[in-house]
């Protein structure tokens, strides 16, 4: 991959965005390792394309004023910037604390602690959330067209039927005994990027991580896919082509449930209300997606009813999660970052300073209240951005209604997995999220890509409204 993204950079640099989209969900993919073995970093396929990129596009950035949605992009532009800022300030933390407060470990399992100085794990972290920003920057301005929009949304979809056709050969590697092919794709050294080799002891199942760090990770980048997938089969335009956009789903939908992630059994969930609920909005009236929706629950119950594998695993999952080892440690992760923010309210402890397995705490106890508060006021703005871009678009404009509903629910989607399992902000899949909801409401509708309208959906049922 190192040649490739280097070449592309000289020969063909149009690649590099193709290449950054498409190896988003890869997180457990390193084009190399850094420092020791017992504590490796990976740095990710994605983040090689996508800064190979980004250094193509940054000359542009500097002449923004000149972009024709840099005006419609500026508000939430500057709020993420803020946030960067305040993070910035933060780092002055653990210096100002030179060791006054002790970091206890969140494993249960580990009683050891440390005095917070500044090191070097401050300014990797800074460097992922800078390089995010800068992501998401870019990614809302390239954007800004529908057709590219359409483009970049195809090339994500078709990572995430790879990814779970992945999942799947994984699934079939564990089932009939074969050695697994980690080393293609699960390259990364990182101790938390092994979750390929994860086992269910209790219920005797493989966990499935596919080309993710974990089976969590695998979830919520799927999980936003299956958004997509859902809302694009609405598109009288098919993404990818009419059968592909339905095999999609299906594909994607089968690599959650054979993840074992409690974050994709849920979501799953709040995938399903987010789609009926965007169908009721759009006011698309069609038996056959409420027949879909009550085959997939019936199918669900049958499974659980039929097969005792999958009682044990929704047990195992979802009914003795809050007991389990790792639900514990992830109790006990926020409470000790609840206690460092209650010491240091206003910038917490120094971005990088604090883990904790939420997102609310991870910004207070790393931030403090001034982080938090600039990074909800941007997800406010980029969801009150979408919404009114719905409300406004015209009753008849397809596209204008579907893609805001789309990445409002997107958005939804992946503040609800960040709330519960970690702020995911060292993963580019919640940068280009950030950056596709800011451009939505900027999009360019030019006559040769706007449909008709809504009615044109399903002309034989039509649209009320």
């Amino acid at each position: 991959m190192l040649p490739v993204g280097f070449s592309l950079y000289w020969l063909a640099p149009e690649y590099l965005y193709v290449l950054m989209v498409f190896f988003l969900p890869f997180s457990a993919t390193a084009i190399v390792n850094i420092g020791s073995p017992d504590s490796a970093s990976g740095v990710q396929a994605s983040m090689l394309f996508g800064s190979l990129w980004m250094l193509k596009e940054l000359p542009a950035l500097g002449r923004k004023s000149l972009h024709p949605y840099w005006r419609d992009l500026r508000t939430p532009v500057r709020q993420l910037n803020l946030f960067t800022l305040v993070v910035i300030m933060s780092l002055f933390m653990p210096l100002w604390i030179n060791g006054h407060v002790v970091i206890e470990s969140a494993d249960l399992g580990d009683s050891g602690s440390a005095p917070l100085q500044f090191a070097g794990t401050h300014i990797t972290q800074t460097i992922y959330l800078i390089y995010g920003v800068l992501l998401a920057i870019l990614v809302a301005l390239k954007n800004s067209e529908l057709s590219q929009l359409i483009r970049s949304i195809k090339i994500f979809l078709i990572s995430a039927i790879f990814v779970s056709l992945w999942g799947v050969l994984q699934l079939l590697c564990w089932s009939f005994n074969i050695d697994y092919p980690a080393y293609l794709f699960n390259t990364s050294s990182t101790e938390s990027s092994q979750g390929y080799t994860q086992v269910i002891q209790e219920a005797g199942l493989k966990r499935i991580s596919s080309v993710a760090t974990e089976p969590s990770m695998f979830a919520q980048s799927m999980l936003i896919a299956a958004v997509i997938a859902l809302f694009a089969l609405l598109s009288p335009q098919p993404l990818i082509s009419k059968t592909w956009d339905r095999l999609a789903v299906g594909i994607i939908i089968g690599g959650l449930l054979i993840s074992t992630s409690t974050t994709a059994y849920i979501g799953l969930v709040g995938v399903l209300a987010l789609y009926g609920l965007g169908l009721i909005y759009l006011r698309i009236r069609r038996g056959q997606y409420l027949l879909f929706l009550l085959l997939f629950v019936g199918l669900l119950f049958y499974a659980y009813s039929g097969f005792t594998p999958a009682q044990d695993l929704f047990e195992s999952m979802i009914i003795g999660k809050g007991e389990s080892y790792s639900a514990l440690a992830r109790l006990n992760s926020v409470l000790l970052a609840r206690d460092y923010f209650l010491q240091y309210p206003i910038l917490g402890l120094g971005w990088g300073s604090v883990t904790s397995s939420d997102l609310v705490f991870k910004l207070l106890s790393n931030t403090g209240l001034a982080g938090l508060l600039v990074f909800s006021l941007f997800v406010a703005t980029a969801s009150v951005r979408l919404w009114r871009a719905s409300r406004t678009a015209p009753s008849i404009a397809a596209d204008k209604k579907l893609w805001p509903v789309c990445l409002l629910a997107a958005l939804v989607m992946l503040i609800f997995t960040n709330l519960a399992g970690g702020f995911a902000f060292t993963y580019g899949h919640l940068w280009f999220v950030f950056g596709l909801a800011m451009c939505v409401p900027t999009l360019n509708y030019t006559a040769t890509n706007a449909s008709n309208g809504l009615e044109d959906l399903y002309p034989q049922t039509g649209v009320v409204g």
